[in-house]
Parts: C-alpha cells; structure tokens; sequence
C-alpha cells in the first residue's frame, strides 16, 4: 500500500512541478498570464512536450512556452481544412517556431502529420463535381415522377375510355341480338 502512495506523490509532484515553473515564469513578467491555464493542461496531459533543457534562461523559457501556447490556440481554433488552405502559412511559421525552442520532436511531428497529411482525403472540385451529379440525377428523378403521373393519369383516362367503349360495344351487341331476334322473327314462315 505504501508503494502505491509513493507512486501516486511522484506522480502528483510531476504534474505540480511544470506548474510550478510556469507559475514562476509568470511571477517573472516573462511568460503571459493569459498563457497559463491553456499550458498547464496541456503539459498535464502531454508531459514529454515539456523543457527538458535545465540550463535554459527564464527569458528563453518563457518565450519557448509562449510559442507553444499560440501554437495550441491555433490547434484549437482552426481546422485541417483551415490548415491546408488560407491559414497554411501561419501554421508552418508557428510550428517552424515551436520546433526552434526545442519542444518534444515526435509530438511535434504528430502535430504536422495530422494537419498536412491526414489519412482524410478532401476535394472542393470533387465535392462540387458529386454536389453538380446529385443535382443532375435529382432533375431526372422529379423528371421521371412528373412522367409518371401524366402517364398515369393518361392509363386512367385510357381505362374510362374502354369501360365507356366495352358499355357501349354490350349495348351495340345486344342491339344486334334483338335486331336479328327480330329479324329471325320476321323471317320465318307465318305459319297457320
């Protein structure tokens, strides 16, 4: 039991001792208040992007994590779109600065990969092109519906038109049977 509080204080004092840092750099006028919430959650949850180098001044220190921060601000307001598009070269010169402070290479790299190359393919041109046949194929739907139902109404009236048409072929047929009922009638001998 005692190891596993041992364990859990080291872990507590490395999570304070980022803070600390970035309290005192802030205490020092060197690294911007408004930087310091944003900072330390993130170097609670990232804690290898953290300075490892010891002998850096407090001035260099806390321009490196002011550069960090507005690489994180940008992280958290702008997209992968935003990135490959208007906002590309402020990313690059962001990162390019990060990098020169000596930051954590790996996570920096992951940063980069998601931003530019992401697994993620997206086309404007491709998208408008999908958006255009959609439209196209839509127009020929409603096309082909309007069809539908002129023909439809059209059997309709088809089927009026033959039920009035076999009425009145019955009528003409059971004229012609009485004519010729009639006409049998007359033709056969009076009989006495």
């Amino acid at each position: 039991m005692l190891s596993g509080n041992t364990s859990q204080i080291v872990e507590d004092l490395s999570s304070l001792l980022p803070k600390r840092e970035l309290e005192k750099l802030v205490s020092e006028k060197h690294l911007d208040c408004e930087n310091l919430s944003l900072l330390t959650d993130f170097l609670d949850n990232n804690p290898s992007v953290l300075l490892r180098d010891t002998s850096l001044s407090n001035r260099y220190k806390s321009y490196s994590y002011n550069c960090l921060a507005e690489l994180l601000k940008f992280l958290q307001n702008h997209s992968v779109l935003d990135v490959l598009g208007s906002s590309r070269s402020e990313f690059d010169e962001l990162l390019q600065d990060v990098r020169r402070c000596g930051f954590d290479k790996d996570w920096l790299d992951g940063v980069e990969k998601r931003a530019l190359f992401s697994d993620i393919q997206f086309s404007q041109v491709a998208l408008q092109k999908l958006l255009d046949s959609q439209q196209h194929v839509n127009n020929k739907v409603e096309a082909t519906h309007l069809k539908i139902n002129i023909l439809t109404e059209f059997v309709e009236d088809l089927k009026h038109q033959l039920t009035s048409s076999e009425a009145d072929l019955e009528t003409l047929i059971l004229q012609k049977a009485q004519l010729l009922e009639n006409k049998a009638i007359l033709s056969s001998p009076l009989g006495y």
